[in-house]
């Protein structure tokens, strides 16, 4: 059963490029959700046997799928190229960093297993070796793990209201930073445990504070004032 669909709207003529690749409104850009828990005889995605989930995710290899422990598939677009660039960006500054001071920087096709979550692929996120050590070799195959730090960029298929209730999400599941990058309004909103979530009116830099000491992304220069060829 479809329980929402994408709605897509023609993308509007902005006043710096000549193009905008936004959407002219900030509907419901919701994913597509199909629940199969009529499926699954009373389990959870979580119980049923992930071999065979893992298949059919592969076999649908067109599309970013993740899952809800209650039963429900989040099928997602593909990325448009800027969303594409502006994820890779944050991912090599992580991963430049984390090679000098540890833990792993997953790619964003990850999906994983996010203990009371279900399956999720974060746009970018690093998980520290600590915990990463801490796993055992299926949990490690499988991947999990809440990640200590997430970060979701927004694309034109996102709402932003979709996108805080899943930036709540991964703290309640263990996160300890997070990220939603709003390039549309030049807003970033940070995530801390135990904290309301705190806006920032075009910031410059980021910091990884007390979660990832000494690493800053220059959100600014490198997401919000970068040229789109669109």
């Amino acid at each position: 059963m479809v329980r929402a669909a994408v709605t897509r709207r023609p993308d509007t003529v902005g006043a710096d490029t000549g193009k905008s690749y936004w959407l002219d409104a900030d509907g419901p850009g919701l994913p597509i959700t199909l629940d199969l828990r009529p499926l699954l005889g009373g389990k959870t995605l979580a119980e049923i046997d992930f071999e065979r989930l893992w298949a059919f995710i592969e076999a649908n290899e067109l599309y970013a799928i993740e899952y809800n422990d209650t039963g429900e598939l989040i099928v997602m677009a593909p990325l448009y190229l800027p969303g594409a660039i502006e994820e890779s960006k944050l991912i090599a500054f992580l991963t430049i960093w984390a090679l000098e001071c540890g833990g792993v920087v997953p790619s964003s096709n990850v999906l994983l297993r996010i203990p009371g979550l279900g399956g999720r692929g974060p746009d970018a996120s690093w998980i520290a070796p600590e915990r990463l050590a801490g796993l055992d070799a299926e949990q490690y195959r499988t991947g999990q793990i809440c990640p200590d730090f997430v970060a979701e960029i927004r694309s034109p298929s996102n709402s932003l209201a979709y996108l805080q209730r899943k930036m709540a999400e991964y703290i309640a599941a263990g996160a300890r930073l997070g990220w939603l990058i709003d390039p549309r309004n030049r807003q970033v909103t940070v995530y801390r445990p135990g904290r309301e979530p705190e806006v920032l009116d075009d910031p410059e830099i980021l910091s990884g504070e007390d979660v990832m000491p000494g690493f800053e992304f220059r959100v600014r220069e490198l997401i919000f004032d970068a040229p789109r060829q669109v």
